[in-house]
């Protein structure tokens, strides 16, 4: 259907210039984006990255400027009567019927003219039908300047005409031809008029609906945008000329681009053109790659020709836009540089296992897609001015096949350097669709050495980078074969399917292809409409995630929020009198009468001498027959102990945290930790609650301090971990959130927070009820400051004043829903509480916070554990053990890339040899790393071609519940077992290594269960693994505390089937430790990780001992670095790798100096910019350090509010830095990485930005 073209209206053309300037703008972001020097690549691969990248950016640029000005001229009426001669070529070979189709066509013209066949061949059939035509037959005795040449003959001997109409031999004008065109000729200026160029065999094959679709948008928006510039190409097939402008170049212009050659050269005289976007002839498409081909070589060829001989000579003569087209077009066939190119960069990523760019590949999507997104939709939109409905789409095949012609079009370049002449040969226009399969070579060894590449690669560098590599150089194969696929006979004449093919299969093909033709075209004919619509919305998704993954990578970046799970625990404090003790009687008929069964039982024992003598072993007992688990809030009364009496103070109730942290009362603590570690059971203990409550004499009240409380809760933690204790639960309790964070001990000495959650009703001191949010809200978010333990509301309740309180109960469990970190209720069912606030209205004797019955909501909360610990399974087959410490381990953990999606590493076979290589050259002889992920194939192959040994680590999801998740665990059960018989056969693996550290993800109680729950899971595993690889060793590994002796104690006992188990060591008093129960255990025992510092200190007490090293290079992700690797997280050589080097190796000589920051002694002020300067000690003395010597380099490292490293910024380089102060700067530290130009070692320091004076 024909396109009713009219000129833009003046809001079409806005939108399409808004559209055109967006793409700008993406553009050169993306151009900024992806040079940034960080995201460089191999340098020769970028390079070619970077010169395709560019052509593509200046291709999108041309286009849309030759879109923002579309025009169609109007038309004119005139009386003036031309003479018009209308010429047609014949060369020897094309077919006789298409040249007589086509004069019968022109005679068939309305407009009076004389018509003209220009025969090469001289051809006596065609000069008889010319002759009974009234055609004039013109030949030539030589065929000088080819079609120009043969033309130019005819009119100097012929042609008289005013207007010169020029049709190739397969164009079939229509009868009114010339009544558009000729009006136009009635302006004095206009030297020729072009039409639209237009084919009739398009359906014929897939080779005649590509290439017409490559001209649909050059004839639609860009030929009348060309029209407005005063830039009209000329067409050969069917322009028309005034013979003057003809005549004043010297006839037509020779060339293989003729007929661009004669439009240049009559610009150059100053000749104007117009175009008149009409279908008024149609033409032969090449209908097989071997025409389209020749074609394309012609037209390349000529027009690069064009642009080295003729355009410099016309260059002055033509006008701007002129010139920018003239030499902007022939770089259109400098895509088959830019082809090769992309073909050859995924290729030789591949085969040098490199790649061009490493930046982040979604921040690269997002700085792609608005410029994609552009291209597309600006494109999609001016198809409204393609000459005809059924031109518009997406014209992949068209691409498609430009993108197979690729090698033609260099070809044409490389004749056009060496100056090759390509004779003219017209375009074949028979219908021909064999092809000459020679041509369709360079395609296949494209496709051929692609797929080669990615087989290498994926073999010999498995990595994401590599992937995505091979996603490239199979996309290109692709295209490649779908070329070869062109090359054959499919068209709609190929009857293969037809032949082969019921018919009612044949019936549902064509009802899907019409289907999804018609799903097209809807898809299409919305997105035209809405194209700018949906352009501003990518634009503005873009950039909402570019600038939300710029501020999460430095402004919002957070630690990972992780909750240890901690199960859900209803309990209940239900006391008979003022003894503080629960009545289990009273207790077991609230559970029957709520069918509710609770989880902890809480009661209150005071520090006195009976409490030890007299302790309630019974309902102690009793709770734990109910399944349930002791509650003990255990107040230290001094006063009340005999031993108190020769010490005044602590007869006055004062000063207690100072005497127990000393160790006045060890003895009354060390006993009735020892009763409580008698049951073997959990039991929560909550020692020396609501600290900052001035009714307790361990408060302020009694002259106690934060720090005596910090030390004196430490000292009962010891206790407890020096008796082994470890059933015992430790809960930190506050009173009021104000200060609550000066009283905390850290999370290594407490296992949950408690908090009392009382309404007081009306007796608060503000005399109203308050909501549970109002209560708790408060600590919450102070808490999210110091810790993420679990909470339990220790006591729980709300008076019944004003008859309210289950509506302030059923409140309260809908807000406690919304905070996960709490994990306990206690209801405070007591009526005897006699710490009754100041008031005038409150007459009882005790405060009574009973409640009448406990609500579905609470029953809900209850999620019950069974609080007998289940035994561990003893391992009654016998197995020779096969200790891994006999191979003689000095070994180091690798953990990059462990994280591979979160990692700024990449573990390419480049850097893997890299690393094993320093590996090697410091002395160790094996490498720990966790498996599983897409690095394993690499880590493999290095590990055997440095000849390091392997010990692999199996990647445990231990947050399973090793309970319940049944089918979660066999799947991962499967998963090792089938990952064991790949891994069998390689012989640098000497041992499998498993995690014990399930305290990573649960907290007490429901972490004794678990633990025990994953042994017994393991250890199955682990003898099914031994029974497919009985000759590798199997190592637990975990990490060193106050339990690890008596655990490793009881796996001896149980004969558990690990062959060796590995100490992770934090520190000095560790390490001894560690040696002693390797020295002592009946087990094969070493060390699985050592800070590397410890190892140079310790280096004599270590000598001979099998060690694993802690990291090799610091670990760096998207929201954690740390600083704890031999090399940084540049990949710089730390000082301590050559230490190492010296006890293993050959150590190096290097200078012993120390870097420091200068700190500004001001007050610090967001927002303020201050100078940090380095400093050097070295000789004894401090210097400033020059660049001539030294390397200076500076970092900021931003840290969450426990001290953890989040991420690092590139500063600057130099003695010195300025520095913008950031908010919250105390989360901040300054890195100075210095390195002696001279040497490859670095001493780097990390610095606050303040000092603690001035802040």
């Amino acid at each position: 259907m024909a396109n009713r073209i009219k000129t833009p209206s003046r809001k079409e053309l806005v939108i399409i210039r808004l559209m055109a300037f967006v793409g700008v703008l993406s553009i050169f972001n993306f151009l900024y984006f992806f040079f940034q020097s960080e995201n460089r690549g191999d340098q020769w691969l970028f390079a070619m990255l970077a010169v395709t990248m560019i052509y593509g950016a200046l291709r999108k640029l041309y286009m849309w400027f030759n879109y923002i000005n579309i025009s169609v001229p109007e038309a004119v009426e005139t009386d003036e009567k031309l003479k018009v001669d209308i010429l047609t070529t014949y060369f020897p070979g094309e077919p006789r019927q298409m040249i007589v189709t086509t004069l019968e066509a022109i005679n068939e013209i309305t407009y009076p003219h004389t018509t003209y066949l220009c025969d090469e061949a001289d051809d006596a059939y065609l000069k008889k039908f010319c002759k009974e035509n009234g055609i004039i037959h013109v030949t030539r005795d030589n065929r000088k300047d080819a079609k120009a040449g043969n033309i130019n003959n005819a009119l100097r001997t012929k042609a008289t005409g005013d207007i010169c109409v020029i049709l190739d031999p397969d164009h079939i004008p229509q009868p009114d031809f010339l009544d558009p065109i000729l009006p136009h000729f009635s302006n004095p200026d206009i030297g020729f008029v072009q039409i639209v160029q237009s084919y009739y065999n398009t359906s014929e094959t897939l080779v005649a609906q590509g290439a017409a679709e490559q001209t649909y948008q050059f004839y639609g928006p860009m030929m009348m945008t060309l029209n407005s510039y005063g830039s009209v190409n000329a067409i050969g097939a069917n322009c028309v000329f005034r013979r003057k402008a003809l005549d004043s170049i010297g006839g037509h212009a020779p060339g293989l681009c003729e007929d661009m050659h004669t439009a240049m050269l009559l610009y150059s005289k100053g000749w104007k053109a117009v175009y008149v976007p009409q279908v008024l002839a149609k033409g032969l498409a090449p209908s097989n790659l071997t025409n389209f081909f020749k074609q394309q070589l012609k037209w390349s060829r000529g027009t690069f020709d064009l642009l080295i001989k003729v355009y410099p000579k016309i260059f002055k003569q033509l006008t701007p836009k002129q010139r920018l087209h003239y030499g902007v077009l022939p770089l259109h066939y400098f895509s088959g540089v830019i082809c090769l190119l992309n073909f050859l960069i995924p290729i030789f990523s591949l085969f040098l296992l490199t790649t061009p760019w490493k930046g982040n590949i979604i921040d690269f999507g997002f700085a792609v897609l608005p410029v994609a997104a552009s291209s597309v939709l600006i494109r999609t939109y001016v198809q409204k001015w393609v000459i005809e409905k059924k031109e518009r789409g997406f014209h992949l095949l068209g691409g498609l096949l430009h993108i197979n012609t690729w090698w033609v079009h260099l070809i044409g370049l490389f004749y056009t350097i060496i100056d090759k002449k390509v004779p003219y040969l017209p375009t074949p226009k028979e219908d021909e669709f064999d092809t000459n399969l020679k041509i369709i070579a360079p395609n296949a060894i494209v496709a051929l050495v692609s797929i080669s590449a990615v087989l290498y690669a994926l073999m010999h560098d498995l990595t994401p980078f590599s992937i995505i590599m091979s996603g490239f150089a199979m996309f290109n194969a692709g295209i490649m074969l779908f070329g070869i696929y062109m090359a054959g006979r499919h068209t709609n004449q190929n009857r293969l399917l037809r032949s082969n093919l019921n018919q009612n299969t044949l019936y549902n093909i064509k009802n899907i292809k019409i289907l999804l033709l018609r799903f097209a075209n809807i898809l299409f004919h919305y997105t035209r409409r809405a194209a700018p619509i949906l352009l501003v919305f990518v634009i503005l998704v873009s950039s909402f995630f570019v600038a939300k993954s710029n501020l999460d990578s430095w402004t919002l970046l957070k630690s990972s929020e992780y909750i240890k799970t901690s199960g859900k625990y209803l309990g209940v404090f239900f006391p008979k009198d003022e003894s503080g003790l629960s009545d289990m009687g009273e207790i077991g008929f609230i559970e029957a009468n709520n069918k509710v069964d609770f989880d902890i039982i809480s009661f209150y024992l005071a520090w006195d001498d009976e409490s030890l003598a007299e302790f309630p072993h019974k309902l102690m007992n009793s709770i734990y027959d109910n399944n349930a688990i002791p509650l003990i809030t255990w107040e230290p009364w001094p006063s009340e102990l005999e031993l108190t009496d020769t010490i005044p103070e602590l007869q006055k109730n004062e000063k207690v945290l100072k005497h127990i942290a000393e160790g006045t009362f060890d003895d009354y603590i060390i006993e009735f930790v020892t009763i409580l570690k008698f049951y073997k059971k959990p039991v929560y203990l909550r020692f020396a609650h609501e600290f900052d409550n001035p009714q307790y004499p361990w408060s302020q009240v009694g002259n106690n301090t934060p720090e005596e409380f910090i030390r004196a809760w430490k000292h009962v933690d010891q206790i407890i971990k020096d008796q082994n204790a470890f059933n015992i639960i430790s809960v930190w309790n506050p009173w009021k959130p104000e200060t609550m964070q000066d009283y905390y001990p850290g999370d290594e000495y407490v296992d949950w927070i408690g908090v009392t959650l009382l309404n007081y009703a009306e007796l608060n001191q503000d005399g109203t009820s308050h909501s549970f949010n109002e209560l708790y809200k408060p600590f919450h978010d102070d808490f999210y400051w110091f810790t993420r333990k679990p909470v339990i509301l220790a006591e729980f309740g709300s008076l019944n004043l004003n008859g309210d309180q289950n509506n302030w109960l059923d409140d309260a469990i809908k807000s406690i829903k919304h905070y996960k970190e709490i994990s306990a209720i206690v209801m405070f069912n007591s009526g005897l509480d006699k710490n009754i606030p100041r008031n005038n209205f409150y007459k009882e004797q005790y405060l009574d916070w009973s409640i009448d019955s406990i609500t579905r909501s609470y029953t809900d909360f209850q999620n019950r554990r069974d609080s007998k610990k289940p035994e561990i399974d003893s391992i009654i087959e016998y197995y020779d053990r096969n200790p891994i410490t006999d191979h003689d381990i000095e070994g180091i953990k690798y953990k990059n890339g462990e994280n591979w999606d979160k990692s700024f590493y990449a573990l390419t076979k480049r850097n893997l040899n890299r690393d094993f290589n320093i590996l090697k050259e410091t002395g160790l002889n094996t490498v720990w790393f966790k498996g599983g992920n897409i690095y394993d194939s690499n880590l493999l192959s290095t590990s055997k071609e440095f000849d390091l040994n392997v010990i692999y680590e199996f990647d445990l999801n231990t947050s399973l519940s090793f309970i319940e998740d049944e089918d979660e665990l066999n799947e991962l059960r499967e998963e090792i077992l089938s990952k064991v018989e790949k891994l069998k056969e390689s012989k640098r693996i000497i041992g499998y290594s498993f995690r014990y550290d399930l305290e990573e993800h649960y907290t007490k109680p429901l972490l004794f269960s678990q633990q025990i729950a994953y042994i017994n899971w393991l250890s199955r595993l682990v003898l099914e693994l031994k029974n497919i690889d009985p000759e590798k060793s199997v190592v637990l590994e975990t990490k060193l505390n106050s339990q690890t002796a008596a655990q490793l104690d009881k796996f001896s006992n149980k004969n558990l089937p690990f062959d060796s188990y590995g100490l992770i060591v934090d520190d000095a008093k560790s390490l001894d430790e560690a040696l002693n129960l390797a020295e002592n255990m009946p087990l094969s025992v070493f060390i699985s990780d050592l800070p590397p510092s410890l190892l140079i200190e310790k280096q004599s007490t270590l000598a001979n001992t099998d060690i694993v090293l802690h990291n090799f290079q610091d670990e760096w992700e998207n929201d954690r670095i740390t600083f704890d690797g031999l090399i940084n997280f540049r990949g710089d050589m730390k000082r301590s790798l050559n230490e190492l080097t010296g006890i293993w190796g050959e150590k190096k000589l290097i200078s012993n100096y120390t870097p420091d920051v200068i700190i500004p002694a001001v007050p610090l002020i967001p927002g303020y910019v201050l100078t940090y300067d380095a400093m050097i000690y070295e000789s004894e003395k401090w210097i400033t350090p020059n660049y001539e010597d030294y390397s200076i380099d500076w970092y900021l490292i931003k840290n969450d509010q426990f001290g953890n490293s989040l991420g690092i910024k590139e500063l600057g380089s130099g003695k010195s830095i300025e520095l913008k102060i950031p908010e919250n700067y105390k989360s901040y530290e300054l890195l100075l990485i210095v390195r002696k130009r001279s040497e490859e070692f670095i001493t780097s320091v990390r610095s606050k930005l303040f000092l603690p004076a001035w802040n």
